[in-house]
């Protein structure tokens, strides 16, 4: 959440108005729980995740090279927000992954630009990002997609990795995934 001084006071004035709505009117509280589990199901329905890789091919993957004349792209996912919501990724609208957090994707590419796209499972077509990236014969980028909270939805980012040594520490521990079929 962007704590600016407009958020605060939204907050504030949203904390007092459930507390005493909840004082004054129980049942009310009561009926409002239905459709916020109803969407906390939906969300979860939602998630058709990737297949795990074997440990080995996760290993291997985690080392952070191309193979000779190819590019490597690395997407991965780390953290606390939005964790269990999937998440599906696409490269040049080719390969679809969906992950949730504590995962990754890798693919090798031909060098030049490509294009990788995101979005939350339970969120609008219209949330969706897009990146190009420009991979020379050899190189690697890792994606790490962050999902930045506002005041009603939250905001998929990917940060930009192509330190080897800065890549595999970041993917150290990760679980690969496959891509879809």
């Amino acid at each position: 959440m962007n704590w600016t001084p407009r958020n605060i006071i939204l907050l504030v004035l949203a904390l007092v108005l459930g507390l005493v709505a909840g004082l004054a009117f129980p049942l009310f509280g009561v009926l409002l729980i239905v459709p916020v589990l109803g969407y906390v199901i939906y969300i979860l329905v939602n998630n058709k995740g990737s297949a795990e890789a074997d440990p080995a091919a996760a290993e291997a993957a985690r080392a952070f090279t191309a193979p000779e004349g190819m590019a490597a792209i690395y997407v991965m996912r780390k953290g606390f927000m939005g964790g269990q919501q999937g998440m599906n990724v696409t490269v040049d609208g080719l390969l679809e992954a969906q992950f949730r957090t504590g995962r990754f994707v890798r693919t090798e590419v031909t060098p030049g630009t490509h294009t990788i796209g995101a979005r939350m499972a339970a969120q609008t077509k219209g949330s969706a990002i897009s990146q190009d990236i420009t991979l020379a014969a050899g190189e690697c980028v890792l994606l790490d997609a962050k999902l930045e909270m506002g005041a009603l939805q939250g905001k998929l980012v990917l940060l930009e990795t192509r330190d080897p040594a800065e890549a595999r520490a970041k993917l150290a521990g990760l679980k690969l995934v496959e891509w879809k079929a």
